[in-house]
């Protein structure tokens, strides 16, 4: 077995002890789209820390966390992000925010509207700019 593939492994299993937590911070819910039914998987938001962190980590269901992952945006099914952006919970604003800069860059209007009037704290826009 590879030392890559071994690290790999050893991470996944970290970051499978945040579970209990997550569910209860999700409420077992699609942290992006509030979505209830099928697999949540925890998915770790970069710069992704040394150790794995629930403050680093959103659950996420199929759907979102293969937009997250491939950048493969559905704008049409995207309107969720104009509740979410507003989230106080700082990994999850940027991940709306990385998200609605895609959709902008790629002509929607109602992604460049809502970044334009997004209040972002310090800790978000340093995270944002790493």
């Amino acid at each position: 077995m590879s030392r890559g593939h071994e690290k790999h492994q050893q991470r996944l299993e970290q970051l499978s002890f945040l579970g209990k937590t997550l569910v209860r911070r999700s409420g077992a819910k699609c942290e992006l789209c509030s979505h209830a039914h099928g697999t949540l998987h925890a998915i770790e938001i970069s710069p992704v820390p040394e150790f794995p962190s629930e403050d680093h980590t959103l659950f996420l269901c199929d759907s979102c966390k293969d937009v997250v992952e491939s950048g493969k945006l559905k704008p049409q099914e995207m309107h969720y992000l104009e509740e979410v952006i507003w989230s106080d919970l700082p990994v999850l604003q940027v991940t709306a925010v990385r998200l609605c800069r895609l959709l902008k860059d790629g002509g929607e209007a109602w992604a460049a509207e809502l970044l334009a009037n997004v209040y972002l704290s310090p800790e978000v826009k340093e995270w944002l700019a790493s």
